[in-house]
């Protein structure tokens, strides 16, 4: 038996790393799921329920070891961005002192990934394609990077703040709030971007798979499997020099030259994660059986496209009340509708 916990259960990125541990059929795994509110859709899809601390909490880590060491956790995939320096800080730590694995790259690799200047920097320092980036406050004329560009926050999600901006008229009116605002030329169009995934454990790189997406917002509604290998060359080398753990999410677009450039990096586990699964490629199963010395090869199936839809689920009030007492609960639902 595998013990693997996963938090964030109440977002795209931990119900996507449950859904692919859930696709896994030769591998006998109880998922636990941690969240902060006994109303987290995703806790009610694992085998075991937990509430935890808020990760900004200084009694996390202590609410994490009361699972640690009650479900003897041998994996731990956190789901949300604000946990990844917290994880990144502790990786070691948690290792030590309670033996669970903590799936999430450097506290360097995470920086770098978090901060759209810090990731500009790092392509252009080792020698890789990037957009023009400059902090707003720095930027002087349109010969700079040209219009249209991009204004943005540095630090960001889900694409909140993020503008085109198609003159120096329009740039004018973010001057006043320029602080952790960077500009960004404008690479390609919607057409050209693609969101690509790649695993990485011990030594071992995973394919990259690539995903023409299209967003609605901010998150991939529909996605289209493409080969490249110049995609796939560009996401492999950098992911290598970026020395991530587990998987790492790359965002890019191909300029008029068809050149990919990256113009964000998330490192930890996507929201596309079950689509990659469904298409041939489970992240979180390279991940877990190349740890284990299991054989997995990945097979993607390039003649499909992924159209994403809303669900729900309804859960007795019970349910939730047990677990918002206990902070636990071994949740039994049945099974429910389905458009498929």
């Amino acid at each position: 038996m595998i013990n693997v916990l996963v938090t964030g259960a109440g977002g795209g990125v931990g119900q996507g790393i449950i859904k692919s541990i859930k696709m896994i059929d030769d591998l006998d795994i109880k998922i636990i799921t941690a969240d902060m509110s006994e109303k987290a859709t995703g806790l009610y899809a694992g085998d075991i329920a937990c509430l935890v601390e808020a990760c900004t909490s200084a009694n996390y880590l202590n609410s994490l070891e009361k699972i640690f060491e009650q479900y003897f956790i041998d994996y731990y995939f956190p789901g949300t961005d604000v946990e990844l320096e917290f994880c990144a800080d502790h990786k070691h730590l948690i290792q030590e002192r309670y033996g669970v694995k903590t799936v999430v790259s450097s506290l360097e690799a995470v920086q770098i990934a978090d901060d759209k200047f810090k990731t500009y920097s790092f392509l252009k320092k080792n020698g890789f394609s990037y957009p023009k980036t400059k902090w707003l406050s720095e930027f002087s004329t349109s010969k700079d990077l040209g219009f249209p560009v991009i204004v943005k926050p540095a630090v960001g999600c889900r694409s909140i703040g993020v503008y085109k901006v198609f003159n120096e008229g329009e740039l004018s009116k973010h001057l006043q709030y320029s602080d952790g605002i960077v500009v960004q030329e404008l690479i390609g169009n919607d057409d050209t971007e693609y969101t690509c995934t790649v695993v990485k454990v011990k030594d071992k790189l995973s394919p990259v798979l690539a995903l023409k997406r299209v967003l609605r917002s901010g998150d991939t509604y529909r996605a289209e499997p493409v080969q490249s290998d110049v995609i796939e060359k560009y996401v492999h080398d950098v992911a290598s020099k970026l020395s991530i753990d587990g998987a790492c999410n790359f965002q890019l677009r191909l300029d008029s030259n068809e050149i990919p450039k990256i113009f964000e990096i998330n490192c930890r586990y996507s929201g596309t994660s079950p689509f990659c699964s469904q298409l041939g490629f489970n992240p979180v199963e390279f991940y877990l059986k190349h740890d284990l010395s299991i054989e997995y090869s990945p097979c993607i199936d390039y003649a499909s496209v992924v159209l994403r839809y809303w669900a729900e689920v309804v859960i007795k009030k019970g349910e939730l009340i047990t677990l918002k007492n206990n902070k636990v609960n071994c949740p039994q639902v049945p099974k429910q509708f389905n458009l498929f």
